[in-house]
């Protein structure tokens, strides 16, 4: 009999599935408290239901996980599987909306209550290629560095690649291999003597030999791989235009400085035509 294939968590619908839903609260209670390092006593989930389709472009439904704990504090996870740019721009950007749909029209700010957003990213980031694996953010004042002006806004981002570069507390690391390696040999040991590694073990295997939902993560495996294809490949693009532009500004100033044609062909690849159309 041929073994279930495991599907990966990292993969953003197969998050949702395993972190998302109501019934395996015990599993999302511990994954927030190793990001957040708070006691996670209550937990409501599904807020913003998935919308579960036929296609799996990034518009069919909410791939992020949404949640109330605690009674009181509202959070936001997301598996980013997609490379993109300004990605701080979009955390915070899900962090206003989470924030600001809080209140009604006419309604007191007061009632306004703490959000966190956490984000998975399976890449480094660039801007903190000097920081440890996990980072928080707050808004703090930038000369004392000593007073939060408050602690409605946090945002956790977490770049899985750094797993071997970074230390980080024990219960977030637990998930990290998890989430790198359901199967490893160190998940399975760990799944022997913590309870919340079982479920996720048990609960992703259970997902992996649902048929429907290995159809869905199929396709979505296959739409971030496009995604990723082109984005890769704009990104080239963009080099090579930036390259040919550079040789033409070359060419431009050689040719203000009456260097010979032919110079100016040795240094900067470019043809006499293109030169001579300057």
């Amino acid at each position: 009999m041929e073994a279930t294939k495991i599907l990966s968590p990292k993969l953003d619908v197969v998050f949702h599935m395993l972190f998302g839903v109501q019934e395996n609260e015990k599993i999302t209670k511990g994954l927030i408290n190793g990001v957040i390092q708070e006691k996670v006593e209550s937990i409501k989930l599904g807020e913003t239901p998935y919308l579960w389709g036929t296609h799996a472009e990034d518009k069919v439904g909410i791939i992020d996980v949404r949640a109330i704990i605690n009674g009181n504090i509202h959070v936001d996870i997301e598996m980013q599987m997609i490379n993109q740019e300004n990605i701080e721009k979009r955390i915070l950007y899900y962090w206003s909306k989470l924030y600001s749909n809080q209140l009604k029209r006419g309604e007191n700010y007061n009632k306004l209550q703490r959000t966190i957003c956490i984000l998975f990213i399976n890449e480094e980031i660039k801007k903190l290629e000097n920081l440890p694996m996990q980072t928080t953010w707050k808004i703090i004042e930038t000369k004392e560095r000593k007073i939060i002006l408050t602690n409605d806004l946090e945002l956790n981002i977490i770049e899985l690649p750094k797993q071997d570069k970074s230390e980080c507390n024990l219960e977030l690391k637990k998930w990290i291999m998890f989430l790198q390696n359901p199967e490893s040999e160190a998940v399975r040991e760990m799944a022997q003597y913590d309870e919340e590694i079982k479920e996720a073990v048990e609960k992703l295997e259970e997902i992996s030999s649902d048929e429907e939902k290995i159809r869905l993560a199929e396709l979505r495996e296959k739409y971030i791989l496009d995604q990723n294809t082109n984005i890769s490949g704009a990104e080239e693009r963009g080099r090579k235009e930036g390259r040919e532009q550079e040789k033409i500004e070359t060419a431009k100033r050689m040719l203000n400085k009456k260097i010979d044609i032919q110079t100016i062909i040795d240094i900067t690849g470019l043809t006499k035509e293109e030169i001579e159309g300057l």
